[in-house]
């Protein structure tokens, strides 16, 4: 499998994720989650926000498999998402935050390309979704399989932006 994905999961920094995480994130998906829903509510339920968990779904369901074009991975931008919970900004006298959020999310995508190798699924799966055929091979060679690993990491990174004060 490792030959059909860039994200390699003998990465060094991938054999830390945790595993019960990774059968967690594969348990979401059996439901027809989204990698972008997953990384979303996990920051959401994480920063104590999830209360209304159905509009959270709803919001970040539109991002997965590179919000259907092979673009940005849907785990980074549900990340993404998550960060501007608690980075962001909605009016003049929070916008000092948008700095913050810019060193977080810029973080982030440091720290998930160092791991998995790029942030764009197409690059991760080494096929577009977006594209019937390559679509086609993502589900033939069960290329989707390292989602769960890709995800899971992408929470722990999470874990950690979103714990720093």
């Amino acid at each position: 499998m490792a030959s059909n994905i860039l994200c390699d999961p003998d990465n060094p920094l991938l054999k830390k994720v945790d595993r019960d995480l990774v059968k967690k994130v594969d348990e979401a998906f059996d439901n027809e989650l989204m990698c972008s829903q997953v990384t979303f509510l996990y920051g959401a339920e994480k920063l104590g926000m999830a209360g209304d968990r159905d509009t959270l779904l709803l919001a970040s369901s539109g991002f997965g498999w590179g919000m259907q074009n092979g673009e940005r991975c849907g785990a980074v931008t549900g990340s993404l998402m998550a960060l501007g919970l608690k980075y962001g900004y909605r009016n003049l006298e929070e916008f000092p935050n948008y700095k913050v959020l810019k060193e977080k999310q810029k973080e982030f995508d440091r720290r998930f390309t160092e791991g998995c190798g790029s942030l764009y699924c197409k690059e991760l799966l080494k096929a577009n979704y977006g594209i019937k055929e390559e679509r086609d091979v993502i589900y033939e060679e069960e290329r989707y399989r390292a989602c769960s690993l890709i995800t899971a990491y992408a929470c722990e990174i999470l874990d950690d932006l979103l714990g720093d004060e």
